[in-house]
């Protein structure tokens, strides 16, 4: 575009500067000639006044008066004076005034018939100078008419031109600026195809880079089109999953509500069996005094153990039927370890190796009961998903005034859709499990501020880490029912 603009007002700068130009050299030319006319009429000048001086001698000298030898040395001097200028355009112009001036100075004073003769020769010099000042005059006329034709010669013919010139540059404009209109209406319809190959090198080189440019700008408007149909496809999926995320929320609440009606049902069941486990725990406490073998009243210790922990988990499902807490206590981390893993090898085949990782002396302030419950089910998990031969790790350390415990096996993993939409209650990957365990893993959890994480191991296995607030008393409330 710039150069539809630019090419008409330079060819038209152009036109102006040669006429200009044309214009300027012509009065260049006749300063030129008109300098020698001036140089000639001076030299004329002079001539005559030399001819006046010496027409004023000789009346003196008719007249009477005595002609001097100074007025005549005066005469000589300024026609040398004469013949030595330039100017004369007569050649022997300058020789004949020295001729002249050199009679005058062979003439003695007086000599009346000399001055007459060297008159009438300074006479016949002015005479053929006058005509070839004539002749110079006619020149210059001639010269002077013909550049004033040709002036206005290029004052007509240049107009001309640059209307000639004009005319066919519109016509060559004209139409690649209809081919762009036609091109922006098509654009308009997001009718995104580039200009041929075969219509650039037809086009006039005036209109190539305009077509060139509208190739560029239609290249970037496909890129940006398919960046937007990406980003649609892309908000399509964001409003698709969001959806699906509502649905799965939905089914959350609709599972959260059965599990408050389960928890209401365990609550009621919890409160009716503490009692025949009371007893239970009594007869096993009074056959534990009476057996006298070490390991089996070992056995017997750790059965009343978990007699003790059931009976204090039914007082916590009461309690949580009453949203009672249960107090934060100070917890032996290793001790605690020991004991689960003591318990779990007596329900475990013998070809299970439990390995522990956990630094002695570590202690944080946890809901003790919820806090092996919580290690107890992950334990669980990680024996039953194996069957009858593996392994399983625990590791426990402190960081940042977190406790951060690790539960690994050796089993299959998580599934993918566990891993991506996360824990879910009654959702399990193994036959006969409620889907329960993890699900009451992350509420502990969740309750203490901490953080649930489940990840697969390289090249098979499964992985649970807890990170939870160890340091002064935690208020443990209520903040997730699911």
């Amino acid at each position: 575009m710039r150069q539809f603009f630019w090419l008409p007002l330079g060819l038209s700068a152009l036109l102006v500067l040669l006429a200009l130009s044309g214009l300027v050299a012509m009065s260049w030319r006749n300063l030129e000639r008109l300098q020698p006319v001036q140089e000639h009429l001076a030299h004329i000048a002079r001539i005559q006044n030399v001819g006046l001086a010496m027409e004023q001698t000789l009346l003196e000298g008719l007249r009477g008066v005595q002609v001097g030898g100074e007025q005549l040395d005066e005469l000589r001097g300024e026609l040398r004076e004469v013949a030595a200028l330039e100017g004369a355009l007569q050649p022997d112009t300058n020789r004949r005034l020295a001729g002249v001036a050199e009679r005058i100075a062979a003439t003695g004073p007086g000599a009346l018939e000399t001055l007459f003769e060297t008159l009438a020769e300074l006479r016949s010099v002015l005479a053929d100078e006058r005509a070839q000042h004539d002749l110079l005059m006619l020149n210059v006329t001639e010269s002077t008419r013909m550049e004033l034709r040709l002036a206005v010669l290029l004052l007509v013919v240049l107009p001309l031109s640059g209307g000639v010139a004009t005319l066919w540059l519109l016509r060559r404009t004209t139409q690649p600026l209809k081919d762009l209109q036609h091109l922006l209406n098509r654009l308009s319809g997001r009718d995104f195809r580039l200009v041929s190959d075969e219509v650039l090198l037809n086009t006039t080189k005036l209109a190539r880079p305009a077509f060139q440019s509208y190739n560029a700008m239609v290249s970037r408007l496909q890129e940006l089109e398919a960046e937007h149909q990406d980003r649609e496809r892309l908000l399509e999926q964001r409003v698709r999953a969001a959806t699906e995320a509502l649905l799965a929320q939905s089914r959350e609440l609709s599972r959260a509500e059965r599990l408050a009606a389960v928890g209401a049902v365990s609550a009621g069941l919890a409160h009716e069996l503490r009692n025949p486990l009371a007893g239970i725990q009594l007869a096993c406490s009074k056959l534990r005094n009476k057996i006298a073998d070490g390991d089996q009243s070992n056995r017997i210790s750790a059965v009343i153990s978990e007699l003790q922990r059931i009976n204090h988990l039914l007082t916590e499902q009461v309690d949580a039927a009453r949203h009672a807490p249960e107090p934060m206590v100070d917890v032996d981390i290793a001790a605690a370890v020991r004991e689960l893993l003591d318990l779990l090898r007596y329900q475990v085949p013998s070809q299970f190796a439990l390995q522990v990782s956990v630094d002695e002396g570590l202690h944080c302030v946890l809901p003790a009961a919820g806090f092996r419950q919580a290690l107890l089910n992950l334990l669980l998990n990680a024996v039953q998903i194996q069957g009858e031969e593996g392994r399983v790790e625990v590791s426990a350390t402190r960081s940042n005034g977190h406790l951060v415990m690790s539960v690994s096996d050796d089993g299959p993993g998580f599934p993918k859709e566990t891993l991506i939409a996360g824990i879910r209650p009654f959702a399990t990957g193994r036959i006969g499990g409620t889907g329960l365990g993890l699900a009451m893993v992350r509420r502990f959890v969740r309750d203490l501020d901490g953080q649930l994480e489940l990840d697969n191991r390289s090249p098979r296995g499964a992985q649970v880490t807890m990170s939870l607030p160890c340091g002064a008393a935690v208020e443990s409330g209520d903040h997730d029912n699911a």
